[in-house]
């Protein structure tokens, strides 16, 4: 008798359970240098109305710039400069802008040229303050400069 009460308890299964999930709405990467900002770029270089130009370069291009400017600043530990990263950043972004009429469409990414655009200041300027930095710090260590403590 005991085995037709076990059978019949082995027979049962248990209820599956399901859970239930939600589908979540992926995130879009946002980018802060997309094709919009490229877009807008070409824009900026096909027009000669001063007023559109500020607008599409408000709107469309000063934010990536900005943030393009920190990103290789600080990525590239460019640090060796008398003014703050902040007014450093802002020479960054004045340079781009000024060579912004000599990214061609069709030539390549425009990320691409101005993270080059921006690499290259810096390198230039950094260099020549990273230099002027080692020469005042080995003048500070010559022997006229040092004092002997007892």
């Amino acid at each position: 008798m005991s085995t037709a009460v076990t059978s019949s308890i082995a027979t049962k299964k248990p209820k599956p359970v399901v859970k239930k999930t939600r589908k979540r709405k992926k995130k879009g990467k946002n980018y802060y240098f997309n094709q919009g900002t490229e877009k807008a770029i070409i824009r900026y270089n096909k027009t000669d109305d001063a007023g559109l130009k500020n607008i599409i370069y408000n709107e469309h291009i000063a934010k990536a710039f900005d943030k393009l400017a920190e990103n290789i600043i600080h990525t590239f530990k460019f640090y060796y400069f008398d003014v703050s990263s902040e007014e450093v950043k802002h020479e960054v972004v004045s340079f781009m802008v000024m060579n912004m009429h000599k990214f061609k469409e069709g030539k390549g990414k425009a990320f691409s040229y101005f993270s080059i655009v921006a690499k290259n200041y810096l390198i230039l300027h950094n260099n020549k303050n990273y230099k002027r930095s080692e020469e005042h710090t080995s003048e500070l260590q010559s022997p006229m400069y040092l004092v002997c403590r007892l």
